[in-house]
């Protein structure tokens, strides 16, 4: 008899599941379907490197202009009188139309977390305006360049991170004692890696800014 009630359980298995018993194990699962992001984070990262290049170029000026803003529209002049004094070539929207993300270039300056950074400036602004500006900040300090700062940035760099150092080199009157100075700092950020490497070029450029921030 129990032979028997096998045999009808497995008939009634097959006209159910097909030939065979069916086992969960192998029941078919659908893909996961995820929800696309609104900005590819490879195209965030570019969009800022772009930005770094062109904020960096103009930052002795645009960095002022920002800090005396007192509202969106002396924020966007700043922005406005940058791309007069240098302007580029790219394809971020908030280059090409300042004007459409103020309030969100705004808040950002209001946020704090300029920092005295060209770089934040330009990860908070690369994602407008599919990502909010902290979202793309925070993508973008994730992620940070590796390619040193451009040499108009180089005073605040060293004002903000090696201040110590900063009046030491300011001190020296030779490439080798810069050279010795910049030993000092154990670091792998790539900007002040550049300028232990080429001491002479640091040594030039940061007395002359400095000369001219006064």
């Amino acid at each position: 008899m129990i032979s028997d009630l096998r045999e009808r359980v497995s008939r009634l298995e097959a006209e159910l599941f097909g030939t065979g018993a069916f086992s969960l194990g192998q029941m078919p699962v659908k893909p996961g379907i995820g929800r696309k992001p609104k900005l590819e984070k490879e195209e965030l990262l570019k969009r800022r490197d772009a930005l770094s290049r062109w904020i960096e170029a103009d930052w002795p000026s645009l960095s002022v202009g920002l800090r005396k803003a007192k509202n969106s529209d002396q924020a966007l002049a700043a922005i406005l009188e940058a791309k007069q004094r240098v302007p580029f070539v790219m394809q971020a929207s908030f280059y090409r139309f300042p004007g459409e993300h103020k309030d969100q270039l705004w808040k950002f300056v209001e946020s704090g977390r300029l920092g005295g950074n060209p770089r934040n400036l330009a990860g908070a602004v690369a994602g407008l305006p599919e990502l909010s500006w902290k979202r793309s900040l925070d993508i973008s300090q994730q992620n940070p360049s590796t390619f040193p700062l451009a040499q108009q940035s180089w005073l605040d760099f060293m004002r903000r991170k090696f201040p110590v150092r900063l009046r030491e080199l300011l001190a020296t009157a030779t490439p080798e004692d810069a050279k010795a100075v910049l030993a000092k700092s154990k670091t792998t950020d790539p900007t002040y890696l550049h300028l232990k490497e080429h001491p002479e070029e640091a040594l030039m450029v940061l007395k002359a800014a400095n000369t001219a921030r006064r």
